[in-house]
C-alpha cells in the first residue's frame, strides 16, 4: 500500500529548505559582489591602461579633469580615443548604490558621469560643485582631498614620474572617510574600495581607504 507525506513530515522538509535557503543565499550574495569586485578592478585596469597610453602621446603627462568627482567630460573626452568599450567607465556595482547618475546610460556618459573617481585635475578643490543630493561631488575635493586627505586646497597635476603608489583613480561610491560600524559595497571595513595607482596595478583596499591616500 502507497503511503503519502504527513502534514508534519511536509512541514519539516519546507523547513529545512528555507534553513537551506537562508544559509546559502547570503553566499550566492557575496560570490555575485566578489565578481563585481573583480570586473570593476578590471575597468579600474583598463582605465590606467588607457591612460598610459594617453600619456605616451602627450609628453607623460595623465589625462587632467576639473576635479577629482563627477562629471568627468574633459577625461572621458580625452580616454575615449584609447579605449575600445565605455563600459570599463561604470563599475557594475553601481546599480545597487541608487545613485542614477553613477550607472551605464548614454546621458550619463554624454554628460560625463561615471563610476569611478580621478585624481589628477587642474582646479582648485574649494571651486568643486557643492555637495549634496542628488550629485555629492564636492566633499571628495574638499573635505577627503584637501582636509582628510591633507594636501591642502591645491591642484594635482600627475605624470608618469609620479611615485607609484599614488592614487589616480578609484570607486566612485564608497567614501575613503566612512568611519561608521559596517561594511563597503564590495566586501572589506566601511570606506574600503578599488583603488588604481600611478604604475597601473589596481587593487582591492580592505579598510577604511583614507590610511592608504597617495
Amino acid at each position: 500500500m502507497r503511503r503519502g507525506f504527513t502534514l508534519i513530515e511536509l512541514l519539516v522538509v519546507i523547513a529545512i529548505i528555507a534553513i537551506l535557503a537562508a544559509i546559502l543565499f547570503p553566499v550566492f550574495a557575496r560570490a555575485r559582489e566578489s565578481a563585481r569586485k573583480a570586473s570593476c578592478l578590471s575597468n579600474l585596469r583598463q582605465i590606467g591602461l588607457a591612460s598610459m597610453m594617453y600619456a605616451q602621446d602627450y609628453d607623460g603627462f595623465f589625462p587632467c579633469d576639473d576635479h577629482i568627482g563627477n562629471p568627468h567630460l574633459r577625461l572621458v573626452t580625452q580616454l575615449m580615443p584609447y579605449m575600445q568599450n565605455r563600459q570599463i567607465l561604470y563599475c557594475p556595482s553601481a546599480c545597487s548604490m541608487g545613485v542614477s547618475h553613477i550607472i551605464e546610460t548614454p546621458a550619463n556618459l554624454a554628460a560625463g558621469n561615471i563610476s569611478y573617481h580621478y585624481y589628477s585635475f587642474d582646479q582648485l578643490p574649494s571651486t568643486a560643485p557643492p555637495a549634496g543630493p542628488p550629485d555629492h561631488m564636492g566633499w571628495i575635493d574638499r573635505f577627503f582631498y584637501a582636509q582628510r586627505a591633507g594636501f591642502g586646497d591645491t591642484t594635482r597635476i600627475m605624470t608618469v614620474q609620479a611615485e607609484s603608489n599614488q592614487w589616480l583613480a578609484s570607486d566612485w561610491f564608497c567614501k575613503p572617510i566612512v568611519r561608521a560600524v559596517g561594511h563597503s559595497v564590495h566586501g572589506g571595513d566601511a570606506g574600503a574600495l578599488n583603488v588604481l595607482y600611478v604604475d597601473g596595478h589596481a587593487k582591492f583596499f580592505p579598510r577604511q581607504a583614507v590610511l592608504d591616500f597617495k
